[in-house]
């Protein structure tokens, strides 16, 4: 074990706090179950003591009675914990597979003296967590652990090492022997709220349904307590894990690591649907990790983050049901700690999974269970403009060709102004509908399409990068796709569009395309036709 990791454990000094917190939430977990053992036994008792109270019970009484029993059972039916299914969150990562990240993990378990998860997933979230699955209640249990493959992507190795010794401190605490319990025990109470709401829907009886609206009205009061209480805790908990973390990794390092998640977490969502899934549909896999990276490194998207953590630190607050406290408070607890790490490791955390780009398409494979094995080409970023972009615009316009003939970048004014008769065209996708707006739309995108194809016959050069794409030409930058958006919703008037195209050169650009028209890398020559 490194001489870093073996002082940390000399350093760590135990919290009384934490043993009272624990304490706190075992007796959450009890009073818990007693209430609702009490509220059923309530609504049995209530009834029959006030049906044996009168000498000659009218039937009323007798249904009230019913009634209680049916609710009580139905709450205490809800008690009976329920075996749950494990289902791999992720890929399953080998030890032998990948032995820098284990040997990290294995220097942070051994600087809390506590054993290293018995599995570790590579998970498609921003976050990284660790649980304890199977058994019963949580004892039999194993420890598991999931890595985020977007965390892998935009942390350094330091600031890595800080979020998993953050993990590992909710071993050393004891939080996942406790998790089970607080999971099992609020999902009695949603169990027990859901079922006797469905008997006031199937009940017709007036006792029953006001027995059960009563029943429903402590429990969900009870729980949103509840709920306040055991997320309190939990917050006191995240700072305990933060400290030692700092005292681990440092505090700096875990510090940015948390500005980077809030950041990542933000980007990742467009990110995925707008980058990798479009060349998915393609049939090609790009490397995940490297594309991240370079989209939250793009100008206009690394100025949207950081404005969205600037906004969290400055605004963020703490809410009753959250899990986590605010960004700017863990950051400032952070910052009174004062601690630094040994070493300084800058490379990006990926670095730590052998060969990324096969672990990769290994998860997507296993995600994506229909998908064929082996069936994605690997294609690098560079490489996404030609060999995704060009050849999906060509496919999309080719089979409305006919309907560009005759229309020009400087006549795309008129043109919008007829995208609902040209949309009338469009054939409905398999399985799908289309709505009169959608075939507006789509044919809108058509024509982006096909305008973008046309710059291309005339010498303009595609850039496609994470979070930058564009088209080419000298200084010249644009987005033939967007443009044609802004020209629909009226965000460039006419006048201003004719403008453009004329400051460009391409008021007389046909749109024109015929399968198979233009070389294969964009370049090819334009060739006006005679009408």
């Amino acid at each position: 074990m490194p001489t870093y990791y073996a002082s940390a454990r000399q350093r760590i000094a135990p919290r009384r706090s934490v043993a009272l917190f624990a304490l706190l939430a075992i007796a959450m977990v009890v009073v818990s179950y007693i209430v609702i053992v009490l509220l059923a036994a309530a609504c049995v008792y209530l009834p029959l003591l006030a049906f044996t109270s009168v000498e000659r019970p009218p039937a009323q009484l007798g249904f009230l009675v019913l009634g209680g029993i049916v609710v009580g059972a139905t709450i205490l039916w809800s008690l009976v914990p329920r075996r749950e299914k494990f289902d791999a969150p992720g890929l399953l990562l080998e030890p032998s597979a990948h032995p820098k990240l284990f040997a990290e993990l294995n220097a942070i378990a051994g600087s809390l003296n506590e054993p290293i998860p018995r599995e570790v997933y590579l998970v498609g979230q921003v976050n990284a967590f660790v649980a304890d699955r199977g058994g019963i209640m949580g004892i039999g249990s194993r420890r598991v652990m999931g890595i985020g493959l977007p965390l892998l992507s935009s942390l350094t190795v330091s600031e890595m090492r800080a979020v998993l010794a953050h993990e590992f401190a909710h071993y050393y605490s004891g939080d996942t022997r406790m998790g089970p319990w607080v999971y099992k025990t609020q999902s009695a109470m949603i169990r027990a709220f859901r079922n006797i709401g469905s008997l006031g829907e199937i009940g017709r009886i007036a006792a029953l349904q006001f027995i059960n609206m009563v029943a429903a009205f402590i429990l969900k009061w009870y729980f949103i307590f509840f709920l306040r209480v055991i997320n309190f805790v939990s917050r006191k908990k995240e700072y305990r894990a933060d400290e030692l973390a700092c005292l681990v990794a440092g505090a700096e390092p875990l510090a940015q690591g948390l500005r980077k998640i809030h950041g990542a977490s933000m980007a990742w969502g467009p990110y995925w649907n707008s980058e990798v899934v479009p060349v998915l549909n393609q049939g090609c896999k790009p490397a995940i990790a490297d594309g991240f990276s370079r989209f939250m490194a793009a100008p206009q998207i690394e100025v949207q983050v950081t404005k969205g953590i600037e906004r969290e630190i400055a605004e963020g607050k703490t809410e009753p049901y959250d899990t986590h406290p605010p960004l700017r408070d863990r950051i400032a607890a952070i910052e009174k700690l004062r601690e630094e790490p040994a070493d300084k490791d800058g490379e990006m955390a990926i670095s730590l999974l052998e060969q990324p780009e096969t672990t990769e398409l290994q998860f997507l494979e296993l995600m994506n269970p229909k998908l064929a094995r082996n069936s994605l080409r690997q294609v690098g970023w560079d490489e996404i403009g030609q060999t995704v972009t060009i050849p999906s615009w060509k496919t999309a316009v080719g089979e409305y060709a006919p309907m560009m003939n005759g229309i020009t970048a400087g006549s795309l004014p008129e043109v919008v102004k007829k995208l609902p008769q040209m949309g009338s065209k469009i054939r409905d996708p398999r399985g799908m509908l289309l709505t009169p707006q959608q075939r507006t739309q789509r044919a809108g995108q058509l024509v982006g399409l096909a305008f973008g194809l046309a710059l291309l016959e005339r010498g303009w050069e595609l850039e496609a990068q994470p979070g930058s794409f564009f088209l080419a030409k000298g200084r010249e930058r644009i987005n033939p796709p967007e443009l044609i958006e802004e020209l629909v919703e009226g965000k460039i008037s006419p006048e201003n569009w004719v403008k453009m195209c004329e400051e460009l050169g391409i008021a007389d650009l046909e749109l024109t395309f015929t399968a198979g028209s233009g070389s294969s890398d964009g370049r090819g020559t334009h060739t006006k036709r005679d009408n």
